[in-house]
């Protein structure tokens, strides 16, 4: 697979080195455990609005302002998961220290 390339360096670096591999394949270990999201979920007006914990008619006023992605299918407008996160991130403040 792979070759191994030794290159001669100073103990701190070689320290620091195998103290940020080891950090690396713990944080892939987290990863691997994480269950990945099925983004492209669609959800009614009602489901979005409970999924944001606002009304219905707040939900339909941020989709007039065009605040919030959405899909029209037929005569249905649905929300994907992913949209719904978008719109939380955008809505996101940071903390005041």
């Amino acid at each position: 697979m792979g070759r191994n390339t030794y290159i001669q360096t100073e103990a701190n670096t070689s320290n620091l080195v195998e103290l940020l591999l080891q950090e690396i394949t713990d944080l892939k270990a987290l990863v691997c455990k994480l269950q990945p999201h099925d983004y492209s979920q669609l959800l009614t007006e009602r489901e979005a609005a409970d999924r944001l914990s606002i009304s219905y008619r707040t939900l339909i006023t941020l989709r007039y302002e065009n605040k919030i992605a959405y899909r029209m299918i037929g005569n249905c407008v649905r929300y994907s998961l992913g949209d719904i996160l978008e719109f939380e991130e955008r809505c996101r403040r940071p903390v005041q220290n």
